[in-house]
């Protein structure tokens, strides 16, 4: 059920055309075309490799180590502006907020916002920060991080995510995929049109460069790059004149490298074989993907590790024609009235029927609990249920003896019925954090809903099986 990377457990020249019609001339200062003589801002996305899945005796293949390496990273290339780290989570920030803090003259503002997921996205900015929100996208694990600062090209609006890898992706449905997504996508697909949807809402009355950035898990010539680039996004690295990723000589790749262990990250020879790492340019501004634009520090270093990431991380400079107005608007901003995600504290219900879900769910999901029966009597149509939930149980019981539940809320909806949000920890880090679930009560006794355990036990199947559709 887990998702742990590209290995996670399971419970061209059409760029280039829309580049130039985004920076055609105009009689307008605001639109006029970029020129040397405009400022210029520096993007970095990075997934910082959270290590989850190597050995526990390595710390999550030296994650500390591996910290510093990127901050240096950043101070050795001149501090970028704007940077974006995935496999972010509570663990990485208390180590990155400290490494931050001792380069580049201390200017970084660290944002985050202490989501307790393992899987998250963390910024780091010089420029001052105006807003940021985070927006869960289709299926259970995944989220899109909004940051807007005021800089020295305006403002910048910069979404970063983490799309559906393939351990986690699946085909979508109508309930978990909902507009602008298609009935044929797979959760991958839509989480890429939700991304650019997302960064099309937060900039649309505000005239500010638009940046998507993160590892969207597809290929250049996926349906989910092609989703992001019909919303109107330019893939810089092609818009900057590089060529695309050679799988056999690792030239121009962004991802490959075994995730489980140190070998790569050790070994200087490590090679890539893919790009799935990226940073769209999108809004309508007038900008210029100038060098360094590609890939950040692609080069093996010369330290006790080669690599920080089995990720190599990708750049963007953008020069921006940039008027007196826009910059004055910039200086003026402040935050949007929008809301953030929040952690919701139980409530709603008497505490015999909160006594009664939580009973459930744990029986259901907690790896204490290890009587089958026990567990099947806690899911409604449990005898439906019965085959696929014995033949999933026997292929994760392994991971499955790790598992935690955690109630987060419980709303009442009618006597027997209530909605229940939740979150899975393994070895007491969320995995599945605040997922939106459900509970019935049938002849007194509460259950975990079919619909609730199908979300979950169907994360990364190639279809859904017959039980859950």
């Amino acid at each position: 059920m887990w998702s742990i990377k590209s290995s996670w457990l399971v419970f061209g020249c059409l760029a280039l055309l829309v580049l130039a019609s985004c920076s055609g001339s105009s009689d307008d200062p605001a639109t006029t075309v970029a020129s040397k003589a405009d400022p210029s801002i520096t993007i970095v996305s990075q997934n910082l490799l959270h290590g989850i899945a190597c050995a526990e005796d390595s710390n999550r293949c030296d994650l500390p180590a591996r910290v510093q390496l990127f901050a240096q990273q950043l101070e050795a290339s001149g501090c970028p502006q704007l940077v974006s780290i995935q496999e972010a989570n509570q663990q990485t920030a208390n180590l990155l907020r400290p490494a931050v803090e001792e380069i580049c003259g201390g200017r970084y503002n660290f944002v985050w916002d202490d989501d307790p997921s393992l899987d998250r996205e963390v910024v780091l900015s010089t420029a001052r920060v105006i807003h940021t929100e985070r927006r869960s996208l289709a299926g259970p694990l995944r989220t899109a991080f909004w940051v807007r600062v005021a800089s020295n090209v305006g403002l910048v609006d910069y979404v970063s995510s983490h799309l559906a890898s393939s351990s986690d992706d699946r085909p979508c449905d109508a309930t978990t995929c909902l507009a602008p997504c298609e009935p044929t996508d797979t959760l991958n697909i839509c989480q890429g049109r939700e991304l650019a949807a997302f960064a099309l809402e937060v900039s649309a009355d505000t005239d500010s460069v638009v940046v998507i950035g993160g590892d969207l898990n597809a290929m250049p010539s996926e349906a989910t790059i092609t989703a992001v680039a019909d919303a109107g996004f330019v893939d810089t690295h092609l818009a900057a004149g590089n060529a695309e990723c050679d799988a056999a000589t690792g030239e121009q790749c962004t991802s490959g490298r075994i995730d489980d262990s140190l070998i790569d990250l050790q070994d200087p020879a490590s090679q890539q074989t893919e790009r799935i790492d990226y940073l769209f340019l999108g809004g309508k501004r007038d900008c210029k993907a100038i060098a360094p634009t590609g890939l950040f520090r692609a080069a093996p270093e010369d330290n006790d590790f080669a690599y920080a990431s089995d990720h190599t991380g990708v750049q963007a400079t953008l020069r921006c024609a940039t008027s007196a107005e826009q910059l004055e608007a910039a200086t003026a901003a402040t935050a949007p009235a929008t809301t953030s995600t929040t952690t919701a504290a139980p409530s709603g219900v008497s505490d015999d029927v909160l006594d009664g879900v939580t009973a459930a769910y744990s029986n259901l999901f907690d790896g204490t609990v290890t009587d089958i029966e026990v567990k099947l009597a806690s899911l409604e149509n449990a005898d439906v249920l019965r085959p696929y939930f014995l033949e999933s149980y026997e292929i994760q019981k392994v991971i499955a003896s790790r598992i935690t539940v955690r109630i987060d809320s419980v709303t009442g909806i009618d006597d027997d019925n209530v909605d229940v949000v939740y979150t899975l920890l393994l070895d007491g880090a969320a995995v599945l954090d605040h997922l939106p679930g459900a509970s019935v009560r049938i002849d007194g006794v509460w259950l975990v809903t079919l619909r609730t355990y199908c979300d979950v036990s169907t994360q990364g199947a190639p279809e859904i099986p017959l039980p859950c559709q």
